[in-house]
């Protein structure tokens, strides 16, 4: 079997992000708020102490039937306004659409069910026509004053992957919000082969963002193989989000452009990770892209659907 590592690359750079599975029961129920919620003074630490100078951790794990990525951070909004604004999908489409990989993104449905569809190729220009279509289901796990827990869900993936899942928790504390994304999947026989080809050629220099433990406990150097995949995917996708919350009070006509830039910034913080592409060069493909998932919406048609729960 020959593979093209051009068209291998975008499938397993985002191999641990887009894919999901019907949601797990670790997320939305009694008790993770108060969970959530006491990670805050731990990532008040992690900004003094840790790696990146913010309130942030990276966690990952690799086992034989399933690869997992978990950030979660401090995010230096309220959580009135993280909460309302990510139990509805459109806001989903504009933060998860900044992320080069990502060509287009729509939604459709009712009350009943919500399918959010993303369209993924490579990080230059491609039209959506030509982009690999997604679709995902789209569940509001938990709403409460203080918490709020939304998931993606599909029951099959790219290469043959599944138990996927991709979920976003929020927690109000201190008048601040407490954030976790998380991302796991299942590998298939492809998925191993295509990633082992993968990572000992095109990806075997790219690092991820948590430290290897040496033998006496210590710590070494950053993860590598699919820990440092999954972590640099869900990293893309913690930014993004920064970066859409980080410009939501700005006029409506300067926001998309202002989170461009934005979560370009925040993705030059870390070069040996995230790295891509110059900024004009990441500008211009995002602004010919939102226009066409503009398009793409309007051929949905107009779409209101509520935010379906469990």
């Amino acid at each position: 079997m020959r593979f093209s590592f051009r068209c291998i690359r975008p499938l397993l750079t985002l191999l641990p992000l887009l894919l999901a599975l019907p949601p797990d029961a670790s997320w939305g129920k009694e008790g993770d708020f108060e969970r959530l919620a006491g990670y805050y003074q731990e990532l008040q630490e992690a900004a003094q102490r840790g790696p990146f100078g913010l309130p942030l951790q990276v966690h990952s794990e690799e086992r034989p039937n399933l690869v997992s990525a978990e950030i979660r951070g401090i995010v230096d909004h309220p959580f009135k306004t993280l909460g309302a604004t990510f139990v509805q999908p459109a806001p989903w489409c504009d933060f998860l659409s900044l992320n080069p990989n990502i060509k287009a993104c729509t939604f459709q449905g009712n009350a009943q069910e919500i399918l959010l569809t993303l369209y993924i190729g490579t990080r230059s220009y491609r039209s959506p026509e030509a982009a690999t279509q997604q679709p995902y289901r789209f569940l509001v796990r938990a709403r409460q004053p203080q918490y709020a827990a939304i998931s993606l869900s599909a029951s099959e993936g790219l290469l043959g992957t599944k138990a996927h899942q991709f979920e976003f928790e929020a927690a109000s504390v201190a008048g601040k919000t407490v954030v976790a994304l998380r991302s796991s999947y299942e590998p298939s026989a492809l998925s191993r082969l295509v990633t082992a080809v993968y990572l000992a050629t095109l990806g075997r220099d790219k690092i991820g963002f948590s430290r290897q433990q040496s033998g006496d406990g210590a710590e070494a150097g950053y993860v590598r193989g699919v820990q440092g995949m999954i972590e640099r995917g869900v990293m893309r996708y913690y930014l993004a989000l920064k970066a859409f919350v980080d410009t939501q009070e700005l006029p409506t006509s300067r926001q998309f452009e202002a989170r461009l830039i934005t979560l370009y910034d925040l993705m030059e913080l870390y070069p040996a990770q995230l790295r891509q592409m110059g900024k004009a060069e990441y500008l211009d493909i995002k602004r010919r892209e939102r226009q066409n998932q503009i398009r793409l919406q309007r051929t949905i048609g107009p779409t209101t659907p509520h935010a379906a729960g469990p």
